[in-house]
């Protein structure tokens, strides 16, 4: 399944590029993910970061500017190739490679300060393992920051949502210059995800306790719709709970 997955996103990356380029437009939108991604990694800066599922780099850009060190991965090949290219573009030098989350091998033993993750985990065929091997490549008090959401978990399809689907289409065409589109083949694919049948956040909570993980902290609706209003009428049809989860390795 990873292959085909990787193979989405791949497909997808020139669309998912031009949604990190809408959201780089927008100065609110840096500031609230820097602030949250303060809030998870603490104020010392130069720590080394790994961004796993990094798609254009939107996160690696973002830290580099905070002062850290981030290494980019990603599943998708053409993922890390948009990603390369928005750094060069950009002037930072972050390392990026191709990988499986859920088995970093050439990735030492207690390396890292921290791994983030923005609408990554809910993709994984094997999300418990990759929890696993994050808390093995994180340093003793290290920390991981996802951003996530019940993804596909009982979508509603009522006339209201329907609609509002019709409007989010419309302004996703208008902003980012793209058709936002996913066929039967696709849908068939990401329903066959562990991670979009089970009640999140609180699968996590279980699979990161298995892991070894401990102070677990989850936020529910970490961005309030008002705050990103536009973003919300976009993608706030999904009906999903998004969440933060920040949890350190003892």
């Amino acid at each position: 399944m990873l292959k085909e997955i990787s193979q989405y996103w791949t497909a997808s990356s020139g669309g998912y590029d031009k949604v990190i380029q809408s959201q780089f437009r927008s100065a609110m939108t840096i500031s609230i993910w820097k602030e949250l991604l303060e809030d998870g990694l603490g104020s010392r800066r130069e720590q080394q970061v790994l961004d796993v599922g990094t798609g254009p780099g939107f996160f690696s850009i973002l830290l580099s500017q905070m002062g850290h060190r981030p290494t980019a991965m990603d599943a998708s090949p053409g993922m890390i190739q948009v990603a390369t290219a928005n750094f060069d573009q950009l002037g930072y030098k972050i390392p990026a490679f191709v990988g499986d989350a859920a088995k970093l091998d050439h990735l030492a033993d207690n390396s890292l300060d921290a791994v983030v993750c923005r609408d990554v985990v809910w993709t994984l065929p094997k999300p418990q393992e990759a929890y696993a091997e994050w808390y093995r490549i994180l340093k003793p008090g290290g920390k991981l920051i996802v951003f996530d959401g019940n993804y596909l978990y009982q979508e509603k399809k009522s006339l209201f949502h329907r609609l509002w689907y019709a409007l989010s289409w419309l302004l996703i065409l208008i902003t980012e210059r793209r058709v936002r589109r996913r066929s039967n083949r696709d849908q068939e694919l990401f329903h066959g995800l562990p991670f979009v049948h089970v009640l999140r956040p609180e699968a996590d909570d279980e699979a990161l306790r298995g892991a070894g993980f401990q102070n677990i902290r989850i936020r529910r609706n970490f961005i309030p719709a008002r705050r990103q209003l536009l973003s919300h009428l976009k993608y706030g049809v999904q009906n999903v709970e998004r969440f933060m989860i920040t949890a350190t390795k003892e």
